[in-house]
């Protein structure tokens, strides 16, 4: 597990107000995953309850996509090997897998009905509270739905209208409550750099780029930080435009004469892609909704039209392509994951109980590598960030981006006074003699003096895949 997993733990752990929804705020996600963990952890403390809850979900998604989907056995099987359903929405415990499982709920249940109806009308409220990215497909589904009752029975409009707009309500109602949850409040510190006039080239490169990763997910396996990197994409974040519209051309081509889902495909990619360009969002869990999107599209045109003879062996071609990519990327991902470690927190914390040290008093920098160690302790660990004890990252304006060492001297004197005292640095701490001699490459003293404080440094853990998670873990006593 890594820290983001471990945050959404911690924050329904460490709840304010009904189902952790107090803890939602600025942290970009609606309440669904976060009232189930709330749940969870009425019961237990112990993050393995996440990870079997959240191996449920993705165990439900694979039975609907296996058992109840329209695709070929040979495309379940590749599908369930792709990278984002193999590794990024079912190995990593975060809010997605619940988005993979209503989006193929709704595709299970509007191709049984064909048309909008309470059962689809409750999924799609549920898919809105998962992620940002749910949210804005979700008002997608909702407008293309509707036209599609509008173009497809006889009655009048406003007969019609009047059958379905409590449905419709209902969906608002869910976008509405998903919305006001995501939405950033007045004091929001999250680093977000949004797009404004005039056109940014390079921001729209890089949403091409994803989109083309989303697709082609085969990371730099020549790197140790192989994730979110593509074989095909530059140090920038960019591949050559000819590979993205290939890969558009390849993936749109199936719908190429079913007018209706094209125009939901395009419209769903034309949404993203703008948010991609606006936000400058770069992770995988994020464009990987455009292939989540794709496999909705198919699933509707299977179920939906008949098959035209005249494209099929096009149309195996074009799905056997990309789902065969994708079988490399989640193949090889998923060995990589098996084999090396992803996230050095957990052997950090569970270092600091063999040691006896995991009720002492714990001071850290930077706060949201720490929750790791906050989880697997079932503690709170005091960052120099907020100048408080904590388990999660708070992104509000009371938080610091950068410490000195006066901060450093306020978090140790916040500490008990005769006991032992653990300092945990995920990066390195420039007031500090150590570091010093590492920079310059000098004899490395792991026990130095700072400021009437003598620093003994127990373990150094090397960042693993994720690099932000490298851990020095200091016993620090007070000299009297």
């Amino acid at each position: 597990m890594w820290r983001d997993e471990y945050e959404e733990y911690l924050q329904a752990r460490d709840a304010e107000g009904l189902f952790g929804l107090g803890n939602t705020i600025n942290q970009g996600h609606a309440m669904l995953w976060q009232g189930c963990l709330w749940i969870i952890t009425r019961f237990t403390h112990n993050p393995l309850a996440m990870k079997i809850f959240h191996g449920l979900i993705a165990a439900t998604f694979a039975f609907v996509i296996v058992f109840k989907s329209p695709f070929k056995l040979w495309q379940c099987v590749m599908i369930m090997l792709s990278y984002f359903l193999l590794f990024e929405y079912a190995v990593i415990s975060r809010c997605y897998a619940f988005g993979v499982l209503f989006f193929m709920l709704f595709a299970l249940s509007y191709s049984a009905k064909g048309m909008l109806n309470w059962r689809i009308g409750i999924i799609l409220f549920l898919l809105a509270n998962t992620s940002i990215y749910a949210m804005m497909l979700t008002a997608v589904l909702a407008a293309w739905l509707f036209f599609m009752d509008l173009a497809h029975n006889r009655e009048t409009v406003k007969i019609k209208c009047m059958k379905k707009w409590p449905i419709l309500l209902f969906i608002g109602l869910g976008i509405l409550m998903a919305f006001l949850q995501i939405s950033p409040q007045p004091d929001n510190s999250f680093p977000i750099h949004r797009v404004t006039w005039p056109f940014n080239y390079y921001r729209f490169q890089v949403a091409c780029s994803q989109f083309f990763n989303a697709f082609v997910p085969i990371p730099k396996l020549n790197h140790l930080h192989f994730w979110n990197t593509n074989i095909l994409m530059s140090d920038n974040g960019i591949c050559l435009w000819f590979y993205s519209i290939l890969v558009f051309i390849i993936t749109s081509f199936p719908f190429i004469k079913r007018v209706s889902i094209l125009i939901l495909w395009l419209s769903g990619v034309i949404l993203v892609l703008f948010f991609q360009y606006h936000t400058g969002f770069y992770f995988a869990r994020y464009y990987g909704h455009f292939f989540l999107w794709w496999l909705v599209c198919l699933w509707l045109m299977q179920t939906l039209y008949t098959p035209l003879e005249s494209n099929r062996i096009v149309n195996i071609l074009a799905i056997g392509s990309i789902l065969l990519f994708q079988v490399i990327g989640g193949m090889v991902v998923y060995g990589y994951d098996w084999n090396l470690k992803f996230s050095r927190g957990g052997e950090a914390a569970h270092y600091l109980k063999a040691k006896g040290y995991s009720k002492n008093y714990m001071i850290g920098t930077v706060d949201f590598a720490l929750s790791p160690i906050a989880g697997e302790l079932d503690t709170k660990i005091y960052t120099m960030q907020h100048k408080e004890l904590g388990s999660f990252t708070k992104w509000d304006t009371k938080r610091l981006n950068s410490t000195d060492s006066i901060d450093l001297v306020e978090a140790l004197e916040s500490g008990p006074k005769n006991d032992t005292l653990i300092f945990i640095a995920t990066h390195p701490i420039p007031e500090f003699e150590y570091f010093k001699n590492i920079a310059e490459k000098r004899p490395i003293h792991r026990e130095f003096i700072f400021n009437n404080y003598n620093f003994y440094c127990m373990a150094y853990f090397k960042p693993g895949i994720e690099f932000f998670e490298g851990y020095w873990l200091f016993r620090v006593n007070r000299i009297n």
